[in-house]
This record gives C-alpha cells, sequence and structure tokens, in this order.
C-alpha cells in the first residue's frame, strides 16, 4: 500500500506562514518516503483551512520537490469552470513532471455555493457536468499545455452509490474518507465491481502522535484499509 501525507493548510492567522509551512512539510514528506501529498481546499473558513486554489499552491510545492505526487483533496467542481480548470491542472502537470492527481468531488459547504452564487441543492448534477466537460478536454486535441495521462490521475470523493457509479463509469479513483460501516464497503464493492479500466481507492483516516499505537490497531482491522490502493495520513 502507498502511503500519502494529507492536510487541510490550518493554523495560525497568517494564511502567508500557513502555506510556507505546507510547502516544508511536502519537502519532509518526500524525504521521508511518502509517495504523495495531498491538500484540501476551503472557500472563506479560515477555521477550515485557508487554502481556497490549492493547485496554486501545489505549483510552489512542485518547484521544492521533485519525486512525490501531488494531490487535491478535493477540488469543489461545481465551483469551477472545467476550462478554466483543465487548464490551470495541466500547468501544474508540466510544471511537476506530470506529477498531478487531481481530486474532485461535489463540494459540502452551503456557504461556499452562495458565495458563488450557486444552488447547492444542485450540487451533485453539477458537479458531474463540469467532470464530464473537465475530462473531454483532457482527452481531446485542443488543451494548451496539452497534459499526456491526466485523465488517468483523477479521483472522485464520494458518500453514496450513485457517486462510486460515477466514478467506476469514468474510469476514475475513489477518494474516500469514511469510516468503516456496511454502506462504505459495499459502495466500494460496487465500484470496483464497475470500475472501468483499473480500480483505485485512496482512504483517508485521521492520525496523531500521541495515538500511534491505538491508530495501528484501529487501521489493522480496518476493512476499508484492507482493499485500499493508498492511504493518505492527516
Amino acid at each position: 500500500m502507498r502511503l500519502g501525507y494529507f492536510t487541510h493548510v490550518v493554523g495560525g492567522s497568517r494564511p502567508a506562514e500557513a502555506y510556507r509551512e505546507t510547502v516544508r512539510l511536502a519537502v519532509a514528506a518526500e524525504r521521508l518516503g511518502y509517495d504523495s501529498f495531498w491538500v484540501a481546499q476551503h472557500h472563506g473558513r479560515p477555521s477550515a483551512g485557508w487554502l481556497p486554489s490549492p493547485l496554486l499552491l501545489l505549483a510552489a510545492v512542485a518547484e521544492h520537490t521533485s519525486t512525490i505526487a501531488l494531490g487535491t483533496a478535493v477540488v469543489a467542481a461545481p465551483l469551477e469552470h472545467p476550462h478554466r480548470l483543465a487548464e490551470d491542472a495541466a500547468v501544474l502537470d508540466a510544471l511537476s513532471g506530470g506529477r498531478l492527481r487531481l481530486g474532485l468531488g461535489a463540494g459540502s459547504d452551503p456557504r461556499a455555493s452562495a458565495e458563488f452564487g450557486t444552488d447547492h441543492s444542485a450540487r451533485h448534477g453539477d458537479a458531474l457536468a463540469v467532470l464530464d466537460r473537465l475530462c473531454a478536454l483532457l482527452d481531446g486535441p485542443t488543451l494548451v499545455p496539452p497534459a499526456p495521462g491526466l485523465r488517468g490521475r483523477l479521483w472522485w470523493a464520494t458518500g453514496s452509490p450513485a457517486g462510486a457509479d460515477a466514478a467506476a463509469e469514468r474510469g476514475l479513483g475513489l477518494l474516500c474518507a469514511r469510516p468503516p460501516g456496511p454502506a462504505v464497503l459495499a459502495d466500494l464493492a460496487r465500484y470496483r465491481a464497475r470500475a472501468t479500466g483499473r480500480a483505485r481507492v485512496t482512504v483517508s483516516r485521521v492520525a496523531g502522535p500521541d495515538r500511534a499505537g491505538e491508530l495501528r490497531r484501529e487501521w489493522s482491522v480496518d476493512p476499508v484499509l484492507a482493499g485500499a490502493d493508498e492511504l493518505l495520513v492527516q
């Protein structure tokens, strides 16, 4: 199983310092042998995280690292223009030497939807529309710069059977932060059974130095982790 590090880019009242600290964390993660480094997107909520523009920060990370994969967990697709997102992602992928893993989802913050003037209740359908346009751009010949291989490095965050189906049908990896339980196990089985191409499951779990031994015991019997390709520690 691959190991990744996941941060919400939180802490203090100075976003610039939080961004610099995130770059330092990524450098340390690469030095320690982590396979990937992921950042979360948050709009207008400093208590949750300082980062509304994850691709921009990951471009800075790319300039200070050389091998570690760089992921978003996740970009709220309904709040993005698909062509703009495709171009920004393509630039980052070029800068990083093909290291981007673009994680997307429908978003869960109604305040962010209101700030962007979108209908939060329609976010799931809107997210799929953005996703399909993004996939078409990445597959097509007109994107500048081109991003060869990035279409195969898309991940979808979901908590429903319909979301698992959407990821499977489009050949996306599946991002899962849900705790073990019958529903999540059923969704993962559904995804693997229907996946076009290779099923890819990335699971996120919260860790802390004061609970390291306890967490190792929990994870050793976690049925979601048992079938995962990658664990993101946050």
